[in-house]
């Protein structure tokens, strides 16, 4: 163990010790704030993504994150080191959900010289979490817009497995959100498989009207 790892589970040992919300508890989960932040291990995950904002998402994301530890502090594991704890969490959990909250509002700062049309192939992205670097969040809420408002009527009727709640405009929405294929198989309860072979059936039979709608 460096002495970067044992300061760190040093300082969380410290403030589990204390009773929750004492004065002493406030003081060593400062300590061990102040630690992490001065360590420079934190991850950064995707940085060739979210081009323009990924400041802005990632101090988010860190907000979230020692606001947890804070409240959370007891449910640290000493047998992991402080660091493997919270990058796991900042990556798969607060980093994700930074994004999902804030890619709706950042659109209003967007340079227009910056702008690149949406394609299709930003659609096709497993995990729109993992978005284009050059996919700006105006550009995102403009296709989003268009499957929501689905003027006529075709994306929200385009359904499979015989369950109309499996629609194009559904599976859409949900990828854009940032969810992944295997939450929204959990939510429909129809295979992966079936759902993005679906999904890839449609975009291509959609493709002439987005592309339409993305250049017009």
């Amino acid at each position: 163990m460096n002495a970067i790892d044992q300061q760190l589970k040093q300082l969380a040992q410290d403030a589990q010790q204390h009773p929750p919300r004492s004065k002493q508890r406030q003081q060593a989960l400062a300590k061990l704030l102040g630690a992490i932040q001065q360590s420079g291990k934190l991850t950064r995950p995707y940085p060739e993504q979210f081009h323009g904002f990924y400041e802005d998402i990632y101090d988010e994301a860190k907000q979230r994150l020692f606001c947890y530890i804070c409240e959370r502090i007891d449910d640290y594991n000493p047998s992991f080191e402080v660091l493997q704890w919270i990058n796991f969490m900042l990556k798969h959990r607060f980093f994700r959900e930074a994004s999902r909250s804030m890619m709706p509002t950042l659109h209003k700062g967007v340079d227009a010289k910056r702008v690149k049309r949406l394609t299709l192939d930003d659609l096709e992205k497993n995990n729109p979490a993992d978005i284009d670097p050059q996919l700006t969040p105006s550009l995102l809420q403009e296709i989003i817009h268009y499957l929501e408002t689905d003027p006529e009527g075709l994306f929200n009727q385009t359904y499979t497995s015989n369950q109309p709640a499996a629609n194009f405009q559904f599976l859409a929405l949900k990828l854009l959100s940032g969810y992944s294929w295997k939450e929204i198989s959990e939510e429909l309860g129809i295979k992966i498989s079936t759902l993005s072979s679906f999904y890839q059936r449609c975009l291509a039979k959609f493709s002439p009207k987005l592309r339409e709608y993305l250049s017009s």
